[in-house]
C-alpha cells in the first residue's frame, strides 16, 4: 500500500510575515496561481489567508482548477469562499450552491460570493437570505436582487424588498432604498416617499430623499415639494430643497413651485 503523503508544512510566524511583504510587492514579486494554492492551505493568519485567496481567485476563471482541490480537502472558509466568487467561473457558482446550506457562520459570505450569478440563483435562495433575521445575510440577499430586480413587476419587488424599509438597522433600509431607486413605478415611489419620516433612523430619511432625486421623474418631483411643504422648517428641509433644486429636467416647474411657497 501507498504511505499517504504528508500534509505539507504550516507556514512559520517568519514565513507568514515575509509573504505578506511580497504580497505588498505584488507588481514586483507576483506569486503564481499554482504558488498560491500551494500557499493557502499553510497559511494560519486569517487575515493573509483571505488575502491570498483574493489573489487566487483574481488568477480568473483559469484558477477553478486549483480552487477545487482545496475546496474539497478543506472546511469551508472565508478564503475558499473569496477565491470562488472573484475567480467567476461557473462550478465556482456550484460549490458556492453545494455549501450554502451548511455554510453555518459563513453563510452569509456564500450569499454574497453568489452575487455576480444573482439571474442564475433560484427566487428561494434570495427570498430566505432577505427574511433571514440576520444584518448580514439580508445585505447579501440585496445583493442577489439587484440582478433580478428589473425583471420582477412593483408589486412583486415591493413585496420582497419593503419590510426591509423598516428594519432596526439603518444600514439595511438604506441599501433597499438604493435598490429601490432604480425603478420609476408609483407604488415603488409611494414605498420609498413614506421613509421621509423626521423620527427615522440615521441616514433612512435622506436616503429616501436622495433617491426621490435620482429617480427624477415628474411624479418624484411631485412627491419631493408635497415632502418640503411639510417638512421645510425641519432638519430634513435643505436636503429636500437640495434635491429640487438639482432636477435640470424640470428646473423651470419645479422654480415655479418653489417659489409659491412660503420662505423657510
Amino acid at each position: 500500500m501507498p504511505s499517504p503523503v504528508a500534509a505539507p508544512p504550516a507556514l512559520t510566524a517568519e514565513q507568514q510575515t515575509a509573504l505578506a511583504k511580497q504580497l505588498g510587492r505584488w507588481r514586483r514579486q507576483p506569486l503564481s496561481p499554482e504558488q498560491l494554492a500551494e500557499l493557502l492551505p499553510r497559511i494560519s493568519d486569517p487575515h493573509l489567508a483571505l488575502a491570498v485567496g483574493e489573489r487566487l481567485g483574481m488568477a480568473g476563471p483559469g484558477a477553478i482548477h486549483l480552487i477545487l482541490p482545496l475546496c474539497s480537502s478543506k472546511a469551508i472558509s472565508l478564503p475558499l469562499i473569496k477565491a470562488l466568487g472573484i475567480c467567476h467561473h461557473p462550478q465556482a457558482r456550484d460549490q458556492l450552491l453545494q455549501w450554502l446550506n451548511h455554510a453555518g457562520e459563513h453563510k452569509a459570505a456564500v450569499l454574497e460570493a453568489l452575487a455576480c450569478w444573482g439571474n442564475q440563483i433560484d427566487p428561494t435562495i434570495i427570498e430566505a437570505a432577505l427574511d433571514a433575521p440576520g444584518r448580514a445575510e439580508r445585505l447579501a440577499g440585496l445583493g442577489l436582487l439587484t440582478f433580478r430586480s428589473r425583471s420582477l413587476t412593483p408589486q412583486a419587488l415591493l413585496h420582497l424588498t419593503e419590510p426591509l424599509l423598516s428594519d432596526i438597522r439603518p444600514e439595511v433600509a438604506i441599501a433597499t432604498l438604493r435598490l429601490l431607486q432604480r425603478r420609476q413605478e408609483p407604488e415603488i415611489l409611494a414605498a420609498i416617499d413614506r421613509c421621509i419620516q423626521i423620527n427615522h433612523l440615521p441616514g433612512v430619511a435622506e436616503m429616501a430623499i436622495q433617491a426621490l432625486g435620482c429617480i427624477g421623474s415628474p411624479l418624484s418631483c411631485e412627491l419631493l415639494i408635497a415632502q418640503l411643504r411639510h417638512l421645510q422648517h425641519t432638519s430634513l428641509g435643505p436636503a429636500i430643497r437640495r434635491q429640487l433644486q438639482a432636477q435640470v429636467r424640470h428646473r423651470h416647474w419645479i422654480e415655479a413651485e418653489l417659489l409659491a411657497m412660503p420662505s423657510p
